[in-house]
């Protein structure tokens, strides 16, 4: 059985009243494994369009200023909200969230990535996009996405974990990653598939069974769930079936000329799912 045992945790917040509930996530993930969580907040300083070179070390000075008054408010929400003993460090930077994001995640190949979904959607989302989003479709890293709508956060649990499957060479992948973190969790596995034609009559059908090795069983309580239509639907429907609290995913990333993309049925559970998203990133490069 494959191991997913993160020992580094990456974790942007952007200061927002979402960004408790997605430190309590890190934090869940953290205590679990015993990892050290590494969090990171990028903003956009902004300055004047014209300005005289006699002003530039007061801009400087300026923007320090800021970045300490959010250093102190990030150690101020860790000290609120997670436990002491977690093992942590604090990185403040300038400029956009994606990028900074995306080259701090680079540099030091976190094993897991926890950030939070504001659920944007329509036309803001279309002319904004979203940094969680983004990062999915291009980091290396496990992904972990956690809606956030603001309010007062609950504390986390991680009872059932749904893996959907389409019968790939990544299934079995996916399959073991998910159920590494059920054992280490105490969580019930539930493995899905949807079917494009008629369900079979004696489903859950053999092929999807034999997906799940004996040394998964072993470490984890499996059920198989077998359903008919749209993929994104069917994996949204069920999860809310069964309550589950993570759905894990495998996402294929597909390069196009200078960027990636990831399948429309990833994108879909993303901004739809009431549960966090576990995204795993697979590289495929196409001409």
């Amino acid at each position: 059985m494959a191991q997913f045992s993160p020992k580094s945790i990456l974790c942007p917040l952007d200061l927002s009243s979402a960004s408790p509930t997605v430190l309590h996530w890190a934090s869940l993930f953290a205590t679990v494994y015993s990892a050290k969580l590494q969090v990171l907040h990028a903003e956009w300083m902004e300055y004047p369009r014209y300005f005289l070179p006699s002003q530039a070390g007061e801009l400087v000075a300026e923007a320090e200023r800021v970045r300490s008054a959010i250093r102190d408010d990030l150690q101020r929400l860790l000290n609120e909200t997670i436990p002491a003993e977690i093992s942590r460090e604090i990185a403040v930077l300038e400029g956009h969230p994606i990028e900074r994001i995306l080259e701090y995640a680079e540099r030091h190949k976190p094993d897991l990535i926890v950030m939070g979904s504001h659920g944007r959607s329509g036309f803001a989302r279309m002319r904004l996009g979203s940094v969680a989003e983004n990062v999915v479709q291009q980091t290396s890293s496990p992904t972990l996405v956690v809606r956030a709508p603001g309010g007062k956060p609950t504390p986390p649990k991680i009872s059932r974990i749904l893996c959907p499957v389409i019968f790939d060479e990544h299934s079995a992948r996916s399959i073991s990653f998910s159920a590494a973190l059920a054992a280490a969790t105490g969580a019930h596995l539930i493995v899905m598939h949807v079917e494009e034609g008629d369900l079979p009559r004696d489903a859950p059908p053999k092929q999807l069974c034999e997906l799940v090795s004996a040394d998964v069983r072993e470490h984890c309580e499996v059920a198989e769930v077998v359903r008919q239509g749209s993929a994104a639907a069917q994996i949204l429907q069920v999860a809310q079936e069964y309550d589950v609290d993570i759905i894990a995913l495998t996402a294929k990333h597909r390069r196009f000329l200078d960027f990636t993309v990831i399948g429309t049925t990833t994108e879909k559970v993303m901004r739809h799912a009431d549960s966090a998203v576990l995204v795993l990133p697979v590289r495929e490069h196409l001409l």
